[in-house]
């Protein structure tokens, strides 16, 4: 027997069954999405012939969404790390440069996740509004810094502000038909264009041609995070209750939120990353307690987070029930960490290799970096886009896996003297994690339940910056280790072969570190320099760290493998791509003047109603 429009529009409460939207009840029935616990039923039958237009309100906000990744990735990520060095120089500190890509990635991992509990308590709006203040103070605060670790910790708090701005993913995806879920690659023409096309080059030609330098980086962030916030304000109207769990007020749910595994995962990981960070620095080698003790402890903890979020809480940090979907949603986190492993750590080592192997000019290091900056564009912008035209998302995750670890191995072939092949194939490695990330995130929507998108995607974003996290700490380790060890030995192979002196080679090896980022006239205080000498050094110079990036880039190999082989068990969901749309705004216009569309569905009780489809609804008016 089906349920009529009458009965719909006079919003009839129904009794749901308990196993679908069980925790829903109370609510009038066509408000409640079929997607609340079987996505999977919702696309295949509420399956329109024709997908519904987006309102332009609708594709406002999406474009106010969109842009708001601009302050905190674009201005407080991209161009920031393709400049650490001359950043680190300029405050007068290169040693805690890494802090500034490693805190950023680690208040994004947390607050991912977190942000994404809260969004189902409070909504996506308000969350993300949220989000996009704490990165505009972020970048406040990094404009005004006056120390590397204060920029690192400005850093940290516009990745914190990143991390729940990510819950717009589950927003965006929820607004779309599931074949148009390709649309959130808006949110990478946005933060690619012209950021990551030319990012490098944007943010020397800013340090090296404006009075702030560097700082005009977060200069356009702020302006860019104030009028994407006020985007989102006037037309970003979704439902007000993502769970529609209106049994418990928001005040009973907030307190649910599973806070102790929070700091578990937080402090865990902090301190995890310490030890990798210490490790192989002057008084900590890897055998200290120094660097033993915050791995272990950090890893310990870590497990007892995953052991605490699985038996006790009732809305853990990482629901048991999530990842039982090893299929469907687990095997994406092993691959987006690697992923995020690759992309986020060679973001900021890509542009320090060029400037130690290739060239110390600003301008160079930018044309270097333009081949990363249009597989951006092309992979998380473009092809993004088509996605759901191209289906097979599957064999898509897996050939953008292997080009991104194939690509980076083949690094090492050619470096330090072929600096085309360094260029070109920055496009192949680099511009695949855009697109792998925003294919996890479109099959995990369209396999997880909606009440679970909100955690879902950010768990996605957590472990995607917490592979960023880890990668950063690994592979500048295995950098600065395997340099510091290079360097002395191949300038003392030098200073053998023109038989200087050992104070001659004390002078040569900090002229040689100033000469390589741009001063060359710090060869001038080396006794007995010749100009055969300065050309000798500045070889052996390049060729450490030649062979330092050699060791890392060998060293990402074994993860790339890992995630190639979880990406042949993704189950597939392509067959999910149809016509159906979750749900709507609830207002539309700006501030939201207008009433937005009600979707009309029925569903089944516990007495056995049938599902009426669109045809019945029809007949019914």
């Amino acid at each position: 027997m089906a349920i009529s429009h009458d009965e719909k529009r006079a919003g009839a409460e129904v009794e749901v069954n308990e196993n679908s939207r069980s925790e829903a009840r109370h609510v009038p029935i066509h408000e409640i999405p079929l997607d609340l616990d079987d996505p999977h039923k919702a696309a295949l039958e509420d399956n329109p012939a024709h997908a519904e237009t987006i309102s332009l309100t609708t594709f406002l906000a999406i474009a106010s969404l969109a842009f708001s990744y601009v302050c905190p990735i674009s201005c407080g990520f991209v161009l920031v790390t393709s400049i650490l060095v001359p950043i680190g120089t300029d405050l007068g500190d290169t040693t805690h440069i890494s802090w500034i890509v490693g805190g950023w990635s680690i208040a994004s991992s947390v607050s991912f996740s977190l942000a994404g509990a809260i969004s189902d308590v409070f909504g996506r709006r308000w969350t993300i509004v949220a989000g996009e203040v704490i990165a505009i103070i972020g970048s406040i605060i990094a404009c005004t810094s006056q120390s590397t670790l204060m920029l690192a910790a400005a850093s940290t708090v516009i990745g914190f502000g990143c991390g729940i701005i990510f819950v717009s993913y589950a927003g965006i995806q929820e607004l779309v038909p599931n074949k148009w879920r390709g649309l959130l690659g808006l949110t990478e023409c946005a933060m690619t264009l012209p950021w990551a096309l030319a990012g490098t080059l944007i943010a020397t030609c800013l340090n090296a041609n404006t009075a702030a330098k560097w700082r005009w980086c977060y200069y356009i962030g702020i302006i860019y995070g104030v009028l994407s916030m006020i985007g989102t304000i006037l037309f970003y109207h979704p439902p007000p209750r993502p769970q529609y769990d209106f049994e418990k007020s928001r005040l009973q749910q907030l307190k649910e939120i599973d806070y102790i595994g929070f700091l578990l995962y937080t402090g865990g990981l902090t301190i995890f990353l310490i030890g990798l960070t210490w490790a192989g620095t002057p008084g900590h080698a890897w055998k200290s307690a120094s660097v033993i003790a915050p791995i272990v402890v950090g890893l310990l903890t870590l497990v007892a987070c995953f052991i605490y979020d699985f038996t006790i809480p009732k809305q853990p940090f990482f629901p048991y029930s999530l990842f039982c979907q090893i299929r469907e949603f687990t095997v994406l986190l092993v691959v987006v960490f690697v992923a995020g492993m690759v992309f986020y750590s060679f973001a900021g080592l890509l542009p320090q290799g060029s400037l130690y192997m290739y060239t110390n000019d600003p301008i160079q290091i930018g044309v270097i970096a333009l081949p990363n900056g249009f597989a951006q564009v092309l992979c998380g912008g473009i092809a993004t886009l088509f996605m759901g035209k191209v289906g097979h998302l599957k064999l898509q995750v897996i050939v953008c896996l292997i080009f991104q670890t194939v690509f980076t191995a083949a690094y090492a072939g050619f470096i330090p003297m072929n600096r085309a092949a360094w260029s070109a194939f920055q496009f192949f490695s680099m511009g695949p994690f855009a697109l792998i990330t925003l294919l996890c995130y479109v099959i995990a929507g369209l396999n997880v339940p909606l009440r679970h998108l909100g955690i879902a995607s950010g768990l996605i974003g957590t472990f995607r910056s917490g592979g960023g996290s880890v990668g950063n700490a690994v592979f500048n380790t295995i950098l600065n280790g395997v340099v510091k060890g290079q360097i002395p030995k191949r300038l003392s192979e030098v200073a053998g072969t023109y038989n200087m002196s050992g104070e001659q080679l004390a002078a040569l090896i900090p002229a040689t570190v100033l000469n390589a980022v741009g001063v060359p006239e710090a060869f001038a205080e080396v006794p007995g320099i010749t100009p055969a000498i300065e050309q000798a050094a500045a070889h052996a110079y390049r060729e450490a760290y030649a062979y330092a990036f050699k060791q890392v880039f060998y060293s990402s190999i074994p993860f790339g493998v890992i995630a190639i082989i979880c990406a042949c068990f993704i189950k597939d969901s392509s067959q999910y791509l149809t016509n159906h749309t979750a749900v709507h705004m609830v207002r539309e216009g700006a501030m939201g003047k207008n009433p937005g569309r009600v979707k009309e569905h029925a569903t089944t009780t516990t007495t056995g109603l049938q599902d009426s489809n669109s045809e019945t609804d029809k007949s019914s008016n």
